[in-house]
């Protein structure tokens, strides 16, 4: 009779243990997370893969071409992380292992939770060409943007442009001079600017972003950064719809990135065959959407 309370006990005991074990009844608090972003201003080679390689995530971008950006914010747990950037598997060079096993950059980032970030692939690809290419780590800082303005800063990622004045000049179309006073002056080559305010474009307008060598008005790098959209409040069958940032909406922020013309290069497959890109003559500016005006949806 004592050896069966005994295993009843222990039974008990078990039982007991099992439950709080339960993953169905436990409590899991978020990850403090960072949150990234991604830029291509590699300008001398074909598209890239851009991997965390210590930590499954959808924070990784594949297949990123030059002047390319991921889009949104993507959530990676703080801490330091182990990124490598791959050839793409879907360059005209070929998908066999040996291609797209070729790492360009291997280093490991800290990213601090509640932080975002945009990680600009800056520089030269080819051997003996400056600057070497690198990852540029941008922290994300958003400002405050008042109502009837828009916020503008700039990201230099374009070592074939140089130092550069950055214009934004209210209109609906690009080409020939830029007019007016740089918004942004003097930008070193991997610089990053301060926010800008400007008045927000009314009517048709938007703003075009110039890059121009210091004191010229001729255009090297140009874009009309996007007029957004403005909110659309629920009707009885569809639900409210939510601001997106751009230059006609009161309250947005951008980043104008300033990319180089694209460098001529040559991509060697594995059957010995070649494939050249050929090189561009202008530079261009990739618009990304920082802070959209308030939501409206619930």
């Amino acid at each position: 009779m004592q050896f069966i309370r005994v295993s009843l006990t222990g039974i008990a005991v078990l039982a007991l243990a099992a439950c709080s074990d339960d993953p169905v009844s436990r409590e899991v608090a978020p990850v403090p997370s960072a949150s990234i972003r991604w830029v291509n201003a590699v300008s001398d080679t074909v598209a890239m893969d851009y991997r965390i390689v210590d930590y499954p995530s959808n924070a990784s971008e594949p297949s990123l071409a030059f002047r390319g950006q991921s889009g949104n914010w993507r959530i990676v747990p703080g801490g330091s992380h182990h990124i490598k950037v791959f050839f793409t598997s879907t360059t005209a060079a070929g998908a066999t292992p040996d291609i797209v096993s070729q790492v360009f950059v291997d280093t490991t980032l800290t990213l601090d939770a509640g932080k975002k970030y945009t990680i600009v692939h800056y520089g030269y690809a080819k051997a003996g060409a400056s600057p070497r290419q690198r990852l540029i780590v941008v922290e994300d800082i958003l400002p405050t943007v008042g109502s009837g303005v828009v916020a503008f800063r700039a990201i230099n990622a374009a070592p074939g442009i140089g130092t550069a004045d950055v214009y934004a000049t209210a209109g609906t179309a690009t080409g020939g001079a830029t007019t007016g006073t740089p918004l942004f002056s003097n930008v070193a080559v991997g610089g990053v600017t301060a926010w800008q305010n400007v008045t927000v474009a009314g009517g048709t307008d938007t703003y075009r972003l110039t890059a121009t060598a210091p004191g010229s008005t001729a255009a090297l790098a140009d874009a009309l950064a996007p007029a957004g959209s403005p909110g659309v409040p629920a009707t009885a069958t569809t639900p409210a719809a939510d601001p997106i940032a751009g230059a006609r909406q009161s309250q947005s922020a951008m980043t104008a990135v300033i990319f180089g013309p694209q460098v001529a290069y040559t991509v060697r497959r594995p059957d010995g065959t070649t494939v050249t890109t050929a090189a561009g003559t202008s530079g261009g500016v990739t618009v990304l959407l920082d802070a959209h005006p308030p939501r409206i949806s619930p």
